[in-house]
């Protein structure tokens, strides 16, 4: 599931509208790092196209990220030195919305609600990652594309309506910044 789709659920429209004036459409090329490890970067940012490669300062690759996805949501929140970084994969170039932080925090300040739903959105976004990661380190072996079987972080169908709204929300964003 894209991050978007977590963090957009929490959003209303008025949001996405601000959202779309407040950010700034940013092209990749192949090999641009997004984030570089070991600084701290409070910008976010929303991958529009492309993929991301997130990878430890070793070089391992951690996750991939892909069209849909947030990136610099933990720095944004701890304000901390970043631990992995953000690479665009090496066979593309990536476009992505960038928010400075100086503009994200004038407007978490100013708009309590937003502020409230921004911090819903991303917090749901970190359980989301940390219970995936967890999965992944406590099932290895696992077949997760075994349909019989129920795993943390399934889509439940209750929520079909909510994702399909934010769904509908990210398509928008997108394709209103092309």
């Amino acid at each position: 599931m894209r991050s978007s789709l977590i963090f957009l659920a929490h959003l209303d429209d008025a949001d996405i509208a601000w959202m779309q004036t407040a950010c700034r459409k940013r092209p990749m090329s192949a090999d641009e790092d997004v984030i570089a490890s070991g600084v701290v970067n409070q910008d976010l940012y929303l991958l529009l196209a492309g993929t991301c490669r997130v990878a430890a300062p070793d070089g391992r690759a951690l996750d991939t990220l892909h069209s849909g996805d947030i990136i610099g949501e933990v720095s944004f929140v701890d304000g901390r030195l970043t631990t992995a970084r953000a690479h665009v994969s090496a066979d593309s170039g990536a476009v992505l919305a960038h928010f400075s932080a100086k503009v994200m925090q004038e407007q978490l300040a100013a708009d309590p609600g937003f502020a409230s739903r921004f911090y819903r959105g991303i917090a749901s976004v970190l359980a989301y990652r940390l219970r995936r990661n967890l999965q992944f380190a406590l099932g290895v072996g696992i077949d997760v594309l075994d349909s019989d079987k129920t795993y943390t972080g399934e889509v439940d169908p209750a929520d079909l309506e909510v994702t399909a709204r934010a769904g509908a929300r990210l398509n928008h964003l997108i394709k209103a910044l092309a």
